[in-house]
């Protein structure tokens, strides 16, 4: 069986759902998949290359995961979300985030709450993805008559104290309410620490969205963070469609893909409240922590501290409907994320979501999509190019 190599610096984040990709696009080729995790490696990549023998490779993000180029001079290499150096002389075949569309994404969640006032805060203008989503989402606000405040260069890498000192004037100095688009999570996160610091309340003051959506970071951060959801998965699969043309010759020139993100998960961060209190925003983080670990309206009421009927009326005014419905909301998130991935089960999916009826869940899920998990999931089948 013939080998490709993925290249990361560590399996971490996004790198798990994309290799999850290329392992199942690869496995239609019939080529073993070995990840090299750049950090933990004892040996120089030429020896990896050379205990291996790969056919091809696919690099994941900076390009100081190519120690000598050289190393690589004739084995094909796609890369997924090249820097900007691997883009500069222009030779790279790669696949990367769709940045204008996660822009796009990003201002629509913004602009379903009640904010007038927007802001930018990215990566550095200097980094390739995060200039893109930057002129994108000004552009959008542009063409609505709406300025975007922006804080210019923030990002020193390695350097979040120095990040802090300039954000918090920045935050403090931006006419409220402000819907605020940071370019990833790891940028949000600084921002609603900052806000909490301040004493600025989210939602309420600013609504924050980020980008990447990663589970660990967003559903641990408080409030919950808003965050486009890219398909890193896809993109795995595309990289390895890609190597594969390449091998066959059929690439006339170097070739970009980009991928298209899959949508937005709404956190607290975004959350449109008609009563914003600490009460409501830590019952709603509850929900989106432990919803799928079997969590009851019960377990919701006694966390408030209030009697059943003060709490569900309380829950009901801020947020529009029970904590039952909250809670199979979060429950229904989840399950159609388990349906995009084409190996997981349809059986087990009600238990690993917090049902104890699997029954139940298919009626709960009939009422509310108008078709069974099965039809959902033939119909949202993701179109492979």
């Amino acid at each position: 069986m013939d080998t490709i190599l993925f290249i990361t610096d560590l399996h971490t984040g996004s790198r798990i759902p994309e290799l999850a990709g290329v392992r199942e696009e690869a496995a239609n080729m019939d080529w073993h998949v070995e990840e090299i995790e750049v950090q933990r490696l004892k040996h120089p990549i030429k020896a990896v290359l050379k205990y291996w023998k790969p056919i091809g490779c696919i690099l994941e993000g900076s390009s100081n995961l190519l120690p000598s180029r050289r190393a690589f001079s004739h084995i094909p290499i796609v890369h997924i979300d090249p820097d900007d150096k691997t883009f500069g002389d222009g030779s790279a075949f790669a696949v990367e985030n769709d940045d204008s569309a996660i822009a796009d994404l990003a201002q629509r969640e913004l602009s379903r709450t009640d904010c007038t006032n927007f802001a930018f805060v990215g990566w550095s203008r200097r980094v390739r993805w995060s200039r893109r989503r930057e002129d994108r989402f000004k552009t959008i606000l542009s063409d609505m008559g709406h300025p975007c405040h922006t804080l210019e260069d923030p990002w020193t890498f390695g350097n979040k104290s120095d990040f802090v000192t300039r954000l918090k004037p920045f935050v403090e100095s931006l006419p409220k309410p402000c819907g605020i688009f940071a370019a990833n999570d790891d940028i949000a996160a600084v921002i609603l620490d900052v806000c909490r610091d301040l004493g600025i309340s989210v939602p309420g003051d600013v609504v924050v969205v980020g980008a990447d959506d990663d589970p660990a970071v967003c559903d641990n951060l408080h409030p919950t963070l808003s965050s486009v959801r890219p398909d890193f998965r896809g993109a795995g699969r595309l990289a390895v469609k890609l190597l594969a043309k390449c091998m066959r010759g059929r690439c006339a020139a170097p070739e970009r893909i980009e991928y298209t993100p899959l949508g937005v998960t709404s956190r607290l961060s975004t959350r449109h409240l008609a009563v914003v209190g600490k009460c409501i925003a830590d019952a709603l983080d509850l929900i989106r922590r432990e919803a799928c670990s079997g969590l009851k309206a019960a377990d919701v009421v006694k966390a408030m501290g209030v009697t059943e009927r003060l709490a569900e009326t309380r829950f009901k005014r801020a947020v529009g409907h029970r904590i039952t419905e909250e809670i199979a909301n979060v429950r229904l998130e989840h399950v159609l994320e388990l349906l995009r991935d084409p190996k997981q089960d349809i059986g087990p999916i009600a238990n690993i979501c917090g049902w104890d009826s699997d029954a139940y869940l298919k009626r709960l899920f009939k009422k509310r999509f108008g078709m069974t998990m099965r039809e959902w999931r033939e119909a949202n089948r993701e179109q492979r190019p």
